[in-house]
């Protein structure tokens, strides 16, 4: 028995169900979906130079003072703090990023799913006309 006939076979059955799949809503950026990707990217992308800033600010004031324990609080705001902030701004560009790849494969299984609907109801059209 052909793979055709098979699915004729259980669409006839009821356990196949064509166009379910066709009739779902196409994915669609929301605007709240939106407003995130663009507010991890605002928020990363302002971060990162932020943080170099800052580590640029400590190593400044670390060389230009003689003292030791002057030194220190340079580095350790300056140095310590600019690295966090450097660090958290690429995870939240990171975020955005991936928020975006995983709309996009959202958007391609929607049409890949769609497609194999059509092709169920034109195999089942071309097994029920014989």
């Amino acid at each position: 028995m052909s793979t055709a006939k098979t699915w004729a076979g259980r669409a006839v059955n009821g356990q196949l169900r064509t166009g379910a799949v066709a009739a779902r809503p196409k994915t669609r950026t929301t605007e709240s979906e939106r407003l995130m990707q663009q507010g991890l990217s605002l928020a990363g992308s302002l971060l990162m130079p932020l943080g170099l800033l800052a580590i640029g600010l400590g190593w400044y004031g670390a060389a230009h003072t003689p003292y030791t324990f002057e030194q220190v609080s340079y580095l350790v705001s300056g140095g310590i703090g600019g690295l966090a902030l450097t660090t958290l701004g690429g995870f939240l560009f990171f975020g955005s990023w991936l928020a975006r790849i995983a709309h996009q494969q959202r958007q391609q299984t929607e049409l890949l799913a769609g497609e194999i609907a059509r092709l169920t109801d034109a195999i089942l059209a071309l097994e029920s006309g014989d």
